[in-house]
């Protein structure tokens, strides 16, 4: 790996020696030691991705400050200053301890461990940002530190005294690309490898469909494929998600065919790669991670449901199931072949009464391509008859020769109304308009009327006003 090289580290002379301890140790300011492992609980000592070191990183002792997370920075040993004053790297995020879900033997343990993804212990950017080190000792030397912190003030970031962390240091080849812990355990002088990946079918794929991976691995030294297994993984906005693993065969090739992936973007937060690291379980050599294989996994859109009364004037909803993180969902309601809303829910409109209903989701990515997938159809049902909520009412003289008019109120839905005037509560023929027209024969007598209303998709409702006497 030469990607190191980039940022501008030169090789320095007067490095440590992995032979003896660091000028500054044992850290007068540490409460202990660390140890590293990768993702499969195998401790390491050196390796060759200097962005990213580990996965785990334990401490080697109890924390007798109550601390319930773990977190971790990197500092540069300067000649000629207390350890803590060291130029840190910023904190990064906590992780909670003890970790059930680490593999052995980190998940029996109590010391406090970091559990890290894919984007932690990068030392890589820490180097870019710091002034290099030439002093005998100093030059390319490193030092890894875990605190422990928690609610309420507690675990030893909070320590009233000197000693706050736990440390480790390691020894940096620029030139070569790997690095080498030197305290408090003396970094593995075995060969390196090389981890290689690809995927088929190339570029992406839809959610769903099977996606093969296949790693490479050698050791550059000997050009020999030393035994072990890869693990292969897939990362979304920076989360590392484990999809499984296989031994490498004696040409040092692993493959693994997966039809679970999560679906991600070409380009952008959501976007998706993979990683393979190689394992060795021969000895005298050491584990390697592939670069990133950029892959875009294009959402599929599952078919939705319909839930509700499936009836004019109620409220329908759509199911599909949630989206994965970085997949967005929109909805499409038609009534036959007519498009009548949007929305995960729909107030059903009278106009889709005796009509087939259904229901259209789409999902996308926001740069793939749109997925859609459609319900199965529901009959919609006659609505409930209308029911007035403000009383129709009659406006007038109330005198032989006069007008009277009638308002036909408010309704539950928008409607059209058709009239029939009462005298003394019976039908008066022809009287079927908004008004009426008082004559002597109705002289005496009560006059009042009654309002149908009628919305389309739904049952028709009525409502009488009140009646008044015809002077």
């Amino acid at each position: 790996m030469t990607a190191i090289a980039a940022v501008a580290v030169p090789l320095l002379v007067g490095s440590a020696s992995a032979a003896t301890n660091p000028p500054w140790e044992p850290d007068v300011d540490a409460l202990g030691t660390l140890k590293f492992f990768n993702s499969a609980g195998v401790q390491v000592t050196s390796g060759n991705n200097l962005a990213h070191l580990f996965d785990y990183a334990e401490a080697s002792s109890a924390d007798t400050f109550g601390g319930t997370k773990a977190e971790m920075n990197f500092a540069q040993p300067v000649p000629n200053t207390p350890t803590g004053n060291f130029p840190p790297s910023s904190i990064g995020h906590s992780t909670a301890f003890p970790n059930a879900s680490a593999p052995a033997p980190l998940n029996t343990g109590t010391n406090p461990v970091f559990s890290g993804t894919a984007l932690d212990a990068n030392l890589q950017s820490f180097i870019a940002a710091q002034t290099p080190q030439t002093a005998p000792g100093f030059a390319n030397m490193w030092q890894i530190r875990l605190y422990t912190t928690g609610p309420g003030g507690v675990g030893s970031i909070n320590n009233p005294g000197n000693q706050t962390y736990w440390d480790a240091d390691v020894l940096v080849d620029p030139t070569a690309g790997t690095w080498q812990e030197v305290y408090p355990e003396q970094g593995s002088t075995t060969k390196s490898t090389t981890t290689t990946l690809s995927a088929s079918p190339a570029n992406s794929a839809p959610q769903g469909a099977p996606v093969t991976l296949t790693a490479t691995e050698v050791s550059p030294s000997d050009s020999t494929h030393p035994a072990g297994t890869v693990e292969f993984d897939q990362v979304v906005q920076g989360i590392k998600t484990k999809l499984g693993s296989a031994a490498v065969n004696t040409a040092g090739v692993a493959t693994f065919t997966t039809s679970t992936l999560l679906p991600s973007a070409p380009s952008g937060p959501n976007s998706a790669k993979f990683t393979a690291t190689f394992s060795p379980t021969a000895s005298g050599y050491t584990g390697s991670t592939s670069a990133s294989l950029p892959y875009t996994v294009n959402p599929v859109a599952t078919k939705p449901t319909i839930s509700g009364a499936h009836q004019a004037g109620k409220t329908e909803t759509c199911n599909e199931p949630t989206p994965d993180f970085g997949v967005t969902a929109s909805y499409a309601w038609l009534a036959g072949t007519t498009k009548i809303g949007t929305g995960a829910k729909l107030t059903v409109p009278g106009s889709a009464f005796n009509k087939e209903l259904t229901c259209v989701a789409s999902v996308s990515d926001g740069g793939g391509p749109v997925s859609s997938a459609t319900s199965d159809a529901v009959k919609v049902l006659l609505g409930a008859k209308l029911t007035v909520k403000t009383k129709p009412t009659l406006s007038g003289r109330h005198r032989v020769g006069t007008t009277e008019r009638v308002k036909h109120g408010t309704w539950s839905q928008n409607a059209k109304f058709k009239y029939q005037w009462l005298l003394n509560g019976k039908v008066i023929r022809h009287a079927t308009k908004s008004s009426l027209k008082l004559t002597r024969a109705d002289k005496g007598k009560k006059i009042s009327c009654r309002v149908t209303a009628h919305a389309t998709g739904f049952a028709n409702g009525t409502a009488t006003t009140s009646s008044v006497k015809v002077r």
